[in-house]
């Protein structure tokens, strides 16, 4: 991809990156790392992207836009929200030997307010550490509630 990213998440994980594609790609253990949300993505490209809540709502839709498992996975990530433009977001695992980084690119796709910007740095931190936390224990992170942008 030849586009630089509009912002950029990273940690390290004691994983391989195929333990880490796996958790990131299995919905059924999405719940556990992603504030009890389901991360369903499918298999191939253009095959549909949704994250739905425990009460049924679907608040991002999308479609993978590229798919290299264990390394790549691009999605278009349209919250089902006024005001807010359809992004990307690419998460990318690379092999560091012991470990491997975890990186998560936000593309925008239009000018994004700055509450939605500070709701998402929040969020994909706090996503970040859940899914090093679950890798590396075997435990869930604790339960911590984000408030939705006002």
């Amino acid at each position: 991809m030849d586009r630089k990213p509009d912002r950029i998440f990273l940690t390290f994980i004691a994983a391989p990156p195929e333990k880490v594609w796996a958790l990131l790609t299995d919905t059924a253990q999405s719940p556990d790392w992603f504030f009890g949300q389901r991360m369903d993505v499918g298999a191939a490209k253009d095959d549909p992207f949704l994250i739905t809540t425990p009460d049924g709502g679907q608040p991002v839709k999308g479609t993978v836009l590229a798919i290299d498992p264990p390394r790549r996975l691009l999605v278009s990530w349209e919250v089902q929200m006024p005001g807010v433009p359809k992004n990307e977001i690419e998460f990318l695992i690379e092999d560091m030997g012991a470990a491997s980084k975890l990186t998560v690119h936000e593309y925008h796709l239009g000018e994004v307010p700055e509450k939605f910007l500070k709701s998402g740095r929040d969020g994909w931190s706090l996503i970040l550490a859940s899914i090093k936390t679950l890798l590396e224990t075997g435990r869930k992170m604790p339960m911590i509630k984000l408030e939705p942008p006002q």
